[in-house]
This record gives structure tokens, sequence and C-alpha cells, in this order.
């Protein structure tokens, strides 16, 4: 009797631990399945954010009033006190959850696409957080619009490399971002081949947008003179 009493109560205890074991797992299936949603929410409302910036950029290409004309319209969006929170909310969202995503999943072995996804990602994260923090020292410290010539001014200072660089790779990376994203989700629905095509199609896009906005800022469409108030240098 003895016998079969202490030849069960390991397996008990087996068992109490394996469901011990599983409901953990599954608390943690849930809760990067809840940070994922909210990382997913942020990026789409960052991503409507960013995609109105960069077309405003592109207005440039026909003048700066035009580029100006464009962003006070579409200001009534995003410097409302309610678009200006959510905006700083989904930021506040997007970078955190992404560390976490990539802390949970991990870096060694990821596939090419997820690199690329998991890089991008990380130089976005880090852009937007300095981006935020330049246009808040333009507002409330330098007391200037944060318009055309607020960009402009620093590739006509002596730091106008490191911008090149700097703006440039946070609009590549925007894409590389969305090419990333794009491609592993074609594959199930198309050829690797063609999801490839399109993924780069997408990265070339975003170089061709760069260039043009770089372009535009720097005075190689038309000349541009910058106002007294944006000259630091």
């Amino acid at each position: 009797m003895n016998s079969l009493i202490d030849s069960s109560s390991p397996r008990t205890a087996q068992a109490h631990d394996t469901v011990s074991e599983t409901a953990t797992i599954r608390k943690a299936q849930l809760r990067t399945t809840r940070i994922r949603s909210a990382h997913r929410f942020a990026g789409l409302t960052l991503a409507f954010f960013i995609g109105l910036h960069l077309m405003n950029h592109l207005c440039a290409l026909v003048s700066i009033e035009q580029h100006i004309k464009i962003m006070d319209v579409l200001r009534l969006i995003y410097r409302n006190p309610l678009g200006e929170a959510l905006l700083l909310l989904a930021i506040m969202v997007q970078v955190p959850s992404g560390i976490l995503l990539v802390r949970r999943k991990g870096w060694r072995g990821l596939p090419l696409a997820e690199r690329a996804q998991v890089a991008s990602g990380g130089y976005l994260a880090f852009f937007l957080v300095a981006h935020v923090f330049a246009v808040m020292m333009g507002r409330y410290f330098f007391h200037v619009d944060t318009n055309f010539y607020f960009a402009s001014a620093v590739l006509f200072s002596p730091v106008w490399l490191f911008y090149v660089v700097y703006y440039g790779l946070s609009v590549v990376s925007v894409f590389v971002h969305v090419a990333s994203i794009h491609y592993q989700k074609m594959l199930s629905r198309t050829s690797s081949h063609r999801a490839q095509t399109q993924a780069l199609a997408i990265v070339g896009t975003g170089i061709a947008v760069m260039v043009l906005i770089l372009l535009a800022f720097s005075g190689v469409v038309y000349e541009i003179r910058l106002p007294a108030a944006y000259k630091w240098w």
C-alpha cells in the first residue's frame, strides 16, 4: 500500500508542475500578444503621421511657400491638443514595446528580413525620440516656428554632413521597416522572388524620397535664404 502511495505522489507533483508551466507559458504568450497589438496600433498611428510628414517634405520640391502652406493645413491634425497627445503617446508605446518584443524574440538566428525589421525599427525609435526633442527645443527654447527653415538650417551649418546621414537614414529606415514586414507577409501569398522584388522596390522608393527631400532642403532645387532667427552658427 505504501509503495502505491509513494509512486503516485511524484506523478501528482509532476502533473502539477506541467499544468503550472503550461499556465506560465500561456500567460507569457498572452502578454506578448498584448505587447504586439499595442506595438502595431502605435506603429499604424506613427505611419499615418510619417506618411503625411514625408508628403509635406516632398511638397518643398515645388517651393518653400507650398511646403509651409501644406504644413499649416496638416498641423490642424497633429498640432491640436488631441492629435499631439496621441502622437506622443504612440511614440511612448512604440519604442518600449519594440524593445520588449526584440528581447523576447531574440536577435540571433533571425532571417535577414526580420533582422532588417529590427535594425530599422531600432534606428527609427532613436530618431523619433531625438526628433521630438529637437522640435520641442525649437518651439520652447529657441522660440522659432519648426517649419521648412528649421529643418533646412542644419544643412547650411558646419554639421550638415551629420544631418544628411542622420536624417537620410531615418527616411530609408521607414521604407526598410515597411519592406521587411511586407516581404514576410507576402511569402505566404506569392513566390519568394516576387516578394523580394516588391520589398526591394519599396526600399528603392525610400531612397528616392530621401534624395529628393535632401535636395529640396539643401538649396539644390532653388535658392534658400535663411531668416536670421534660424542661423545658429
